[in-house]
């Protein structure tokens, strides 16, 4: 199998580009009914002067607040810090990579603990601790000319997390086009912490029995999910994408037509599943390990990675969400005869439905 590769590729779900799968699709009205409805909503809240009540009364929202300026101090931080990485490797000096690449998974859970962030925040400094440390690896394994500073910081900005000296590059940056994502980040910001607030918060504050909360949270959870979604991979990595320059914008694939988990795991997350598979489950077929176990270490991997953002989001280690993905690999081969068909469909958002919430609800109890 080959690296992953970039080409010219627009989003699927992208309403400002005309060549995406939803602006060519003859139900793309439902997604602008769904956005107005979104927005409708939010404006319901701020007639009735409830907005800013329910964010303030909100725990989660409050420490997003408090701890703001420590977000935007590890985001410099997370821009800055790889340039130990690059001169390092400039300068081929062996020991000093590995000191660096290193030195920030203990840097995180130190500043999550000495400033004792809240949930969002720490899964932030946990989730932007992970991405500088894939994007450096790939630039150490990829990296066979020196760049310069400023190259080196546009590909740190780059929505991508596999190193290629020359990337497929649009022509312009379309101003309107960075305008409507700017507005859909505020607009997705607002609901999401909206329905923490209003809808997840209570769900799980209002009773202690699993099987109840589990109920409560489906339908909130499953919608913070999908506001996630669009507000990180439609969103924020386009708009990046676009002024970067970079051209593949398919950060997914249909991930929602899925009828295993292993066929949604290769389509959720594009950028991540880029890194996976060019840089762990390539890189043990090289060291001659079976293909088999090659797939389940590379699944390793990854579930190693969410377990990194969660004891930076949860100060504790937990690993439960580690033992639900292993859990994963012996239940997708065993159910592989569910792959393109209805049932297997059903199942998969039968199980994603049900699986977020109790996922959830474990850790609040513990």
């Amino acid at each position: 199998m080959k690296p992953y590769t970039y080409q010219h590729r627009v989003s699927q779900l992208d309403d400002m580009d005309d060549h995406s799968v939803l602006s060519k699709s003859k139900m793309h009205g439902f997604y602008y009914y769904a956005h107005m409805l979104g927005i409708y909503y939010l404006l319901e809240l701020i007639y009735f002067n409830q907005l800013g009540t329910i964010l303030a009364n909100s725990p989660t929202i409050q420490a997003v607040k408090r701890d703001g300026i420590l977000m935007i101090i590890w985001a410099i931080y997370s821009f800055t810090y790889p340039y130990t990485v690059y001169f390092s490797h400039l300068y081929g000096k062996k020991m000093l990579l590995i000191l660096f690449i290193s030195l920030p998974f203990v840097i995180f859970p130190w500043f999550t603990i000495k400033y004792q962030l809240g949930f969002i925040p720490g899964a932030f400094v946990g989730a932007m601790a992970c991405i500088g440390f894939m994007k450096e690896v790939s630039y150490i394994k990829h990296c066979k000319k020196p760049i310069g500073l400023w190259e080196f910081f546009i590909y740190m900005i780059t929505p991508a997390l596999v190193f290629y000296h020359d990337y497929p590059k649009t022509k312009k940056i379309r101003l309107i086009y960075c305008f409507a994502k700017l507005f859909n980040i505020a607009y997705f910001d607002i609901l999401g912490a909206v329905i923490i607030a209003k809808h997840i918060e209570p769900s799980i504050v209002g009773t202690s029995d699993q099987i109840l909360q589990t109920i409560l949270l489906l339908f909130p959870l499953t919608a913070f999910w999908i506001v996630l979604f669009f507000l990180t991979f439609e969103n924020i990595l386009n708009l990046l994408a676009e002024i970067t320059y970079f051209g593949d914008r398919e950060f997914y694939h249909d991930w929602w037509n899925a009828t295993t988990f292993e066929e949604f795991n290769a389509k959720w997350n594009t950028v991540v599943y880029a890194f996976l598979h060019t840089h762990v489950y390539l890189q043990l077929q090289e060291w001659k390990v079976p293909r088999v176990w090659s797939k389940v270490l590379t699944f390793a991997f990854s579930a190693m990675l969410h377990e990194i953002i969660l004891i930076a989001a949860l100060r504790q280690f937990t690993p439960f969400m580690t033992f639900i993905m292993l859990l994963q690999v012996p239940v997708m081969m065993a159910l592989r005869f569910l792959k393109n068909k209805r049932i297997g469909l059903i199942y998969f958002w039968f199980s994603l439905l049900h699986g977020v919430p109790i996922i959830v609800s474990y850790y609040v109890l513990v």
